[in-house]
């Protein structure tokens, strides 16, 4: 199952300096856990400011048994860094997605995204369903061109029912979001009704490979 895990760090004045101290710690968590395949991509959340606001990452776990298991393991989370999270069930959409920053061909560095997390709307299903094949259509083209980079629906359970979407766009800024999502399928036909954008610094680690396109629709 796949799991994405939205973390927030504390806002008080010692924050920054509870997250330097345990980064080297937290680090060498992320990095096992991606060489072990649970982790496929990892990141802090940025401020229009420049500092941290949290972390997001993107999980392939076999239940959330392991996500809890992951969590009291995590120096963030034991430390005091990440002062709450939320983890959402999630299915990665299966495309050609470009390696991720720090597997053979992606980028040797962090890659700066914008994380969009999308709820539809009440009686979404269907209409969501209804606007899915131009979505996919629109996106081969964002996947081939590098801008979406990971993506995929959001559940409401695990192996439940899509009640939203998740996104990583490598877009220069928000405007270019804006701009993005003016013209995504899902907006502009009602599927999406409340839409959250996250700035993501997308870490270099050894991610396993994303889910590649399905036999027969490459």
């Amino acid at each position: 199952m796949d799991l994405l895990l939205i973390a927030d760090d504390g806002t008080d004045a010692a924050a920054p300096a509870r997250r330097e101290a345990a980064r080297e710690r937290h680090v060498a968590n992320i990095r096992a856990n991606a060489a072990a395949g649970r982790l496929v991509m990892s990141g802090p959340r940025m401020r229009a400011d420049g500092s941290t606001a949290g972390s997001l990452q993107v999980f392939r776990l076999p239940d959330h048994a392991a996500m809890e298991a992951y969590l009291a393991t995590e120096p963030f989370a034991r430390e005091g860094v990440w002062t709450g999270w939320q983890v959402l069930d999630v299915r990665i959409a299966p495309s050609a997605w470009w390696p991720q920053p720090g597997r053979p061909g992606g980028e040797a560095g962090p890659v700066h995204a914008f994380a969009v997390i999308a709820r539809d709307g009440d009686g979404g299903l269907a209409r969501r369903m209804a606007v899915r094949p131009r979505h996919f259509e629109r996106l081969a083209g964002e996947v081939a061109a590098g801008r979406a980079r990971i993506g995929g629906a959001i559940l409401d359970g695990p192996e439940g029912m899509m009640v939203g979407s998740f996104m990583a766009l490598a877009l220069p800024d928000e405007a270019a979001v804006q701009v993005w999502l003016a013209e995504e399928p899902y907006v502009t036909e009602g599927v999406w009704q409340d839409i959250r954008i996250e700035r993501w610094r997308i870490g270099a680690q050894p991610y396993h490979a994303l889910p590649g396109p399905l036999a027969g629709t490459a």
